[in-house]
């Protein structure tokens, strides 16, 4: 392997370690993580046709109280959630539900759906 190859592979390396790095930070973030999934659900309601029950929502924001351990004060998640569900929707009527971002926010809706009950 040349000195020239060998560095690109290398500096490939550390990007990949550092974006990995900031994914798991993003993801201890409690506004990323409703976000995430306000917008997987979006997704879904927009290009799945799901209907969630009032039940599954109360489901759902148990799941992220969980997960966030409730350190987002209540307006603030709030407009999180309307924030990421406008988004999200605006994403689909401009781009359509086979944009790469809102296929995988309805890959991640499924890994959670089940959990909604």
């Amino acid at each position: 392997m040349t000195g020239c190859v060998r560095g690109m592979v290398g500096g490939l390396v550390i990007a990949l370690v550092a974006l990995g790095a900031l994914s798991v930070r993003a993801q201890d973030d409690p506004l990323f993580t409703v976000v995430r999934y306000h917008e997987a659900v979006r997704a879904a309601e927009l290009c799945e046709d799901a209907k969630l029950t009032p039940r599954q929502l109360d489901r759902l924001a148990v799941l992220l109280g969980q997960m966030t351990q409730h350190r987002l004060p209540v307006g603030e998640e709030l407009m999180a959630i309307r924030e990421g569900r406008a988004n999200l929707e605006a994403r689909v009527q401009t781009k359509g539900c086979d944009d790469p971002l809102v296929q995988d926010a309805l890959h991640f809706y499924g890994t959670f759906r089940d959990r909604l009950g």
